[in-house]
């Protein structure tokens, strides 16, 4: 396909393209839904259907259907088709009772109804007749739900499980919950990406979400949100394959999390997770290298500390709810000591004294480079002049401090309108030990953000819509800190490889910087029409990505001996430096399009038609490179 040229492509992709090309298409959609932008409609919300009958069996037409959340009394209602099927989308996942009324008929009540993320729920009503204001009240059995609607495979984790369960607190957390799944296995080396693999695909190919919006990192692939609290999570969905066409961009898993929101009454939690060397069992090849060592055996450090609170409550009784929830967790494990070598104080001092050494150069060697306190190694020899040399050990820190805050609001309007805002942030701080000295180490922060603003709409009770924008962001430096060498406009890397390779400069990788902006735009259209559900749909994204990530910008040299470089030789190894640090940018637009019909020919089979579209322009950065 031709590439469009930026100037012709809107903030959400290249649309008016698109409506050119298919301008009876966008018509048809723009009566429905005045020109939708509709997303991959990845589902936050699930949806109730079922068929009211009468004693007999036969359809009752025209009924009214009323699901009602327990916890925070939001309801919504439809009316039941001719031949008595009824439909209702956009229930936030939770527990629910459902009634259906119609004239001439008593009323009927399902209690115990689990609403879940993505999933259809299929809950039939037999109203009997007699007087309108005479209800009879069913509990619905505690069997798991089946959806007979789709032939997606799907695996909900719900609020216990995801609280209780101990692989959801580690790695990627509550995605880790996948793994229970059958055709979900770790990824065992078989490609790049994070998370698991899901029908034998590589983990690069898993699509994250939080309540259906986009949560990828798409430098590394992988999920955003680093460290999400188990305890803000009210539910966690995998699709593993079938999906409908509704579901893209990628070929693997699936994974959608859905955030706990408030409810009719005030609820907290304080809480703490902790596992450290003195509660973990001790390692049999540690417990057997202790005692041939005649020391009590004990367990390296391993500290994982993880705690916070949340509270949730309503604002307006049975209209607007609020949940936040904070979560510090320091992580400390034992670092490996590195063995170097250094000249010994005895050893710079004879240095000191060698005549047509580069003074700039010494002097970066002792500021930088600690003498090793006993000499140890054969000593080096540079002219005449013996040069005392030892081990110098060094010890990195090896710890990170995770903080993360979560809020929702949920804001039920009126019976045709839901507002629902979502906003996770995530840092992570932590010492940056990639350089071989502890004087070029520096601190690093990395920061997340995901926020999502959702508004569900109800035309009528056969037409509905679902809105949503959404944003994630994330900032990752690597600094080569604030180093200055005399002469030169960086600090470089210096590897001196008779003083075992030691390396002198900051982290090699530095300095680097990624940024990730992506604003989404999406919206999904569900409209009844008899036995047919119609959805219709479109996902605008914009990624604005600037990255650095030039090597050897400021210069790497290899020299075989320290005299060399002492002497101010040209390195003998290697010299290397990149032409500057330019910048690359990541920017690009993405527009997915999809249509489908689950066709209902019978109460117990249903025909699934859809089709969809996609497309991905070329990065910004690698179009310039032309």
């Amino acid at each position: 396909m031709k590439e469009n040229s930026s100037r012709n492509l809107g903030i959400f992709g290249p649309l008016p393209q698109l409506v050119r090309q298919s301008r009876t298409t966008v018509t048809v959609l723009g009566s429905l839904f005045l020109l939708s932008f509709a997303a991959l409609s990845q589902v936050s919300t699930g949806t109730l259907v079922g068929t009211v009958l009468d004693a007999t069996g036969a359809v009752v037409p025209n009924a009214k259907v009323v699901a009602t959340n327990v916890a925070t009394g939001v309801t919504a209602s439809t009316v039941a088709t001719g031949v008595g099927d009824y439909r209702i989308g956009g229930l936030i996942a939770g527990a629910y009772s459902a009634t259906a009324s119609a004239t001439g008929f008593t009323g009927s009540t399902l209690q115990g109804l689990t609403i879940d993320a993505n999933k259809t729920v299929t809950a039939n009503f037999s109203l009997a007749v007699g007087a309108v204001s005479t209800t009879v009240e069913v509990t619905t059995e505690s069997a798991a739900i089946i959806d007979t609607t789709t032939a997606t495979i799907q695996t909900t984790f719900d609020t216990q499980m995801v609280r209780d369960l101990p692989v959801s607190g580690i790695g990627l957390g509550v995605a880790n919950l996948s793994l229970l799944g059958a055709g979900v296995s770790s990824n065992g080396g078989i490609g790049a990406g994070e998370g698991p693999s899901v029908g034998g695909q590589r983990p690069r190919n898993n699509n994250f979400m939080i309540e259906g919006v986009d949560a990828n990192n798409k430098t590394v692939t992988g999920s955003l949100i680093r460290t999400m609290p188990n305890d803000a999570v009210a539910e966690f969905t995998i699709l593993q394959n079938q999906q409908g066409a509704q579901y893209g961009h990628s070929s693997g898993g699936q994974f959608n999390t859905i955030l706990k929101s408030g409810t009719n009454a005030f609820h907290g939690t304080a809480y703490e997770y902790m596992q450290n060397r003195n509660l973990n069992a001790i390692d049999q090849v540690v417990q057997n290298q202790a005692i041939s060592a005649g020391v009590t055996p004990s367990n390296p450090r391993s500290d994982n500390n993880r705690f916070g609170g949340s509270i949730g409550g309503p604002v307006i009784k049975n209209k607007l709810f609020f949940f936040g929830l904070y979560e510090y967790n320091p992580v400390g494990a034992s670092a490996t000591p590195a063995s170097l070598l250094a000249p010994t104080a005895a050893g710079y001092a004879a240095l000191s004294g060698i005549s047509g050494l580069s003074a700039p150069n010494l002097g970066i060697l002792k500021q930088y480079l600690p003498p090793a306190v006993n000499a140890n190694e054969q000593p080096l020899t540079i002219g005449n002049t013996s040069i005392p040399i030892g081990d110098l050990q060094v010890i990195s820190p090896n710890y990170q401090n995770n903080q993360s805050t979560v809020e929702t609001f949920d804001y039920n309007i009126s019976d045709k309108d839901q507002l629902r805002g979502r906003y996770i942030y995530n840092r992570l701080s932590q010492v940056d030990v990639q350089a071989s000295l502890p004087s070029f180490f520096t601190f690093s922060n990395n920061v997340y953000h995901v926020a999502s603003l959702a508004e569900y709409h109800n035309f009528s009770p056969t037409l509905t819509n679902e809105l949503r924008l959404g944003y994630n962001r994330f900032n990752q430096p690597v600094d080569a800190g604030n180093f200055k060498y005399a002469g030169l406009d960086a600090f470089p890397n210096i590897t001196l490889d008779d003083l075992g390779g030691v390396n002198i400069g900051p982290d090699p990788n530095g300095p680097q910087t990624t940024i990730q902006n992506t604003y989404q735009l999406t919206d999904n259209v569900t409209w009844v029409k008899g036995a047919h559900t119609f959805q219709m749909g479109y996902d605008g994204r914009r990624s604005i990505s600037p990255q650095t990530f030039t090597q050897r910008s400021r210069g790497d040299y290899d020299y075989s001996t320290l005299e060399g470089f002492l002497r101010d030789q040209t390195p003998d190894t290697s010299a290397q430096r990149s032409l500057g640090n330019p910048v690359y940018y990541g920017d690009q637009y993405n527009t997915y399009l999809y249509a489908q019909d689950a066709w209902r020919l019978r109460p117990n089979f249903t025909l699934n038609l859809g089709v969809r579209y996609e497309y991905t322009t070329v990065p910004v950065g690698e179009r310039n490179q032309i």
